[in-house]
């Protein structure tokens, strides 16, 4: 089994925009975690805000952190961060998933794509940050998997990329999630949103087509208007072009 050796304490931030591929990404990581590390699990988290990072720095292992709206004491926290992967979107997809798939008003989809969108932007400018977008397909290329080890300090062999890869396939996920009800890491939570702890698979990401730009056709001009207006700078910083010019 190819690969490196934990070093006494590591995290591996991986911090997505909404719809991202950024559970994708966090299973892949703990994938190629376990097998770097001789099949010893690294310690996986969901991140909310520096109350959920308590442990995370000063103790042995590996950790993967998972995050989207993670703002108050971010920048604490990557500070002690080996590697910083961060997963991008187009705000207006982001916001439309949210609202098909969770059942968001617009403005509540709105208020959490924003406080993803700070989060991303903080951490990206980070020197050890990688930024991945979900519109060049890296939840679909292979090479992804051999990245996220190089970014641990490791290296898989071909089949066992190839193994973590199919493992995350969209037919292994729904088959997956159609049986959370079996796991005995599967909770509700008091919003109702059924998920899987070990790694945050949500029933609400089944049956997902990952279409990109649907937002074109499912949003009102005015909702348009409202996202750009309050993400216009975050998009040109990431190269999504907004619909209406700066006007002079």
């Amino acid at each position: 089994m190819a690969g490196g050796r934990a070093s006494p304490m590591s995290v591996l931030w991986c911090q997505g925009m909404f719809a991202s591929g950024s559970t994708w990404l966090y299973n892949v990581a703990l994938a190629v975690a376990t097998d770097l590390d001789g099949g010893r699990p690294p310690q996986g988290r969901f991140v909310f805000d520096m109350a959920d990072t308590v442990g995370l720095v000063g103790t042995q292992g590996r950790h993967i952190v998972k995050a989207h709206q993670a703002r108050r004491g971010v920048a604490a926290i990557a500070r002690h961060s080996d590697a910083i992967l961060v997963t991008l979107r187009d705000p207006r997809d982001a916001v439309v998933s949210l609202m098909l798939y969770q059942g968001f008003s617009f403005y509540r989809a709105l208020l959490n794509v924003c406080y993803a969108a700070e989060a991303c932007l903080l951490l990206a400018a980070h020197p050890r940050a990688v930024t991945l977008h979900y519109e060049l397909g890296f939840i679909d290329d292979p090479a992804t998997v051999t990245g996220i080890a190089r970014q641990m300090g490791g290296s898989l062999s071909e089949p066992r990329r190839d193994a973590i890869f199919l493992s995350t396939r969209r037919p292994a996920v729904e088959a997956f999630i159609a049986q959370l009800d079996a796991q005995p890491t599967t909770i509700t939570d008091r919003f109702g949103d059924v998920f899987d702890l070990a790694s945050h698979w949500h029933r609400h990401h089944a049956g997902r087509t990952g279409e990109i730009g649907r937002w074109r056709r499912m949003l009102y001009p005015a909702q348009l208007d409202g996202i750009e207006t309050a993400l216009r700078g975050w998009m040109q910083t990431f190269g999504y072009q907004p619909l209406h010019a700066i006007q002079p």
